[in-house]
């Protein structure tokens, strides 16, 4: 995990970057943004995630930078909306200006760092790019001024519940229930052993010749946040007020849970009321909802 930063401006930077490692800034930048802001995501003691503490829009404003230099250089995108839910004003030039930068940006000693890295790792595009750097620099890792940890709401919070909906409206919703934690990768036998298979019982004519043992699927077992994330959701409390999103979280419908547990499909469900469908935008942080769990809290919408 890196955002490389060959030059102290962003745009800089990104337009000096070959294509494949472009691509991949925009989604390191996304994943240090979220690291950053989402409980429970990992990586905060990762020093790339470290360097960035506090300074939220600066990583936003060199997320949009890469992002923008890639769809300019002819590519789809995919990460350019969520990147710039972490903090929308580094979207728009006349308040980008006023963003606080890390104090770290412009020390040659870090920009150098970078420029032999990235020699480092292709040789043939950046030697020509940046001539005379030195080779094989260790990176240098700024530490942060104040530490910032990400922390669950307690007070005045809204449920998420990312519940399969299949292709009901959120104004149809009557019961909800935690979505099927999936199955592990089938494990596949050792490709030294091989099963033979014969046209009879009692012959040892072979058909089709020898094949692989056949592939076992094995459930995949829950790990131990996702059973708490189930256990709190089965012991809600009637009333509970929960969001379920819609149409990849553009809406959600926003209800109360009814009654005690039930059973659908062997799976603990509740019965739900909903009260109002609301939109992302309606949320005063978007950017919290793009947390993988799937029962989470966030800060509750304005009334």
């Amino acid at each position: 995990m890196q955002t490389f930063l060959p030059f102290a401006d962003f745009r800089e930077s990104a337009a000096a970057l070959d294509t494949s490692r472009l691509g991949k800034q925009r989604v390191e930048a996304l994943q240090v943004l979220r690291a950053l802001v989402i409980p429970e995501y990992g990586w905060q003691q990762h020093p790339a995630v470290r360097m960035w503490m506090g300074h939220v829009p600066a990583l936003t404003m060199y997320g949009l930078a890469m992002a923008d230099e890639w769809m300019k250089r002819g590519h789809p995108d995919n990460t350019r909306d969520n990147i710039a839910e972490f903090a929308p004003q580094a979207a728009h030039p006349d308040y980008a200006s006023r963003i606080i930068m890390p104090p770290w940006l412009g020390h040659e000693d870090l920009h150098l760092s970078h420029r032999s890295k990235l020699i480092g790792k292709d040789p043939k595009f950046y030697t020509q790019l940046f001539p005379g750097t030195e080779e094989k620099l260790e990176y240098i890792w700024p530490e942060p001024k104040h530490e910032f940890h990400p922390e669950d709401p307690e007070d005045d919070a809204l449920l998420i519940l990312r519940a399969n909906v299949e292709d009901q409206r959120p104004e149809q919703l009557t019961v909800v229930s935690m979505p099927p934690h999936g199955k592990a990768k089938a494990a596949v036998a050792d490709p030294d052993e091989y099963q033979f298979v014969y046209a009879e019982e009692k012959s040892r004519r072979q058909v089709g010749g020898p094949k692989k043992r056949p592939v076992v699927q094995r459930e995949k077992k829950p790990t131990r946040k996702r059973q708490a994330q189930e256990q709190a959701f089965s012991t809600l409390p009637g009333k509970t007020e929960l969001a379920i999103p819609f149409d990849d979280g553009k809406t959600f419908a926003v209800g109360l849970i009814q009654g005690r547990p039930i059973t659908v499909d062997g799976r603990f469900a509740r019965n739900f009321e909903v009260t109002n469908v609301i939109k992302r935008s309606d949320f005063d942080y978007p950017a919290l909802l793009q947390d993988p769990r799937v029962f989470f809290p966030v800060p509750a919408p304005a009334q």
